[in-house]
């Protein structure tokens, strides 16, 4: 069961308490036989673009503004969004985030992918969109019937094949020299696994990762975790470049794979650097905010992709989160 790609308003403002939900300008008074509004998500100040953008289409059969799906996947409930950023709705360009979620043929282990095209490349989005699809389905397969997570090596084998799609879809679908395919069509890859039951009050999770797209877990205390790498953590310099496939280090130990345990109070994400940047370590108003609103199921798939897409000045990129929640799990 794979899919390749595919509320409430609140603001949180510096003038207002925590959770207290805002309007976004002017309320005239309700009635009760007309629908009402429903108000765009913001945190903080969500800059001028964020109201006065004006989306231009692109080619919406190839790359949809905005995907998003929710419901169970075993006894898990999983959410995901991926929409475009401002950027890209104000010139009418692709999406270029792209997401897969499944389960192993099983049932036993959850497969979710994260992939986002690198912004200089002209075909990056389809990139994304290929690794998103084949990475989960592969990673699947290569779970099923498993007792254990996946040892280096295979996670290597799956990030190798998936480059040599990329090369081959670059050279024969898009007619690419073979040395400019890196270059027209590169993505990031978080792939993340984790068993749908918890034995012993804790659910191994693993994460395997290329590039920028973080993996994080909400604990119970309503405080982030990240499972992979913060961006730009522990740097003095800070670097525009991104680790991207179809390149691959040669040496398999170079390729990032983490394992923890995680009680299954804990909600578990996977998301494009569009919405890690703002979040940052997690301790700011963006982390309050995000926190707060999914320390529990999401009402809807809807409620998710607004909350997702949130304003916020400065932050323009695409946005993609997938969120797993375990029903059986209860928050203090």
């Amino acid at each position: 069961m794979i899919h390749p790609d595919g509320g409430t308003s609140i603001e949180v403002d510096d003038r207002v308490a925590p959770g207290a939900p805002v309007p976004a300008g002017p309320v005239s008074p309700a009635r009760a036989d007309q629908p009402q509004p429903i108000q765009p998500w913001r945190i903080g100040d969500p800059g001028r673009a964020f109201t006065e953008v004006q989306p231009r289409f692109g080619d919406t059969l190839d790359t949809p503004d905005t995907v998003l799906d929710g419901g169970q996947l075993g006894p898990l409930a999983v959410y995901a969004a991926s929409a475009r950023g401002l950027a890209h709705r104000q010139v009418g360009t692709p999406r270029q985030d792209a997401y897969g979620l499944g389960l192993s043929e099983d049932g036993r282990w959850l497969v979710v992918t994260v992939a986002d095209g690198v912004s200089a490349g002209r075909y990056s989005h389809r990139a994304a969109q290929l690794v998103a699809r084949h990475a989960t389905r592969q990673v699947g397969q290569l779970m099923s019937g498993r007792e254990a997570l996946l040892p280096q090596a295979d996670w290597y084998g799956v990030f190798q094949h998936l480059s040599q799609l990329i090369l081959a879809a670059g050279r024969q679908k898009l007619k690419l020299l073979p040395e400019r395919v890196a270059e027209a069509m590169a993505t990031t890859a978080t792939i993340l696994v984790c068993a749908t039951d918890a034995k012993d009050d804790l659910r191994p999770v693993q994460v395997a990762w290329f590039g920028d797209s973080p993996a994080w877990l909400i604990e119970p205390n309503r405080n982030w975790r990240c499972l992979t790498d913060i961006k730009g953590f522990g740097q003095e310099v800070s670097s525009s470049a991104v680790a991207a496939l179809p390149k691959l280090p040669e040496d398999p130990t170079k390729l990032s794979v983490r394992e923890q345990m995680v009680p299954p109070q804990a909600v578990l994400l996977v998301m494009s650097d569009g919405v890690g940047d703002p979040l940052g370590d997690g301790s700011g108003q963006v982390g309050e905010a995000l926190a707060r609103a999914w320390s529990g199921e999401p009402a809807s798939a809807l409620d998710f992709a607004m909350q997702v897409g949130f304003g916020r000045k400065g932050f323009d990129d695409d946005r993609t989160v997938v969120g797993v929640w375990d029903p059986q799990g209860s928050w203090p």
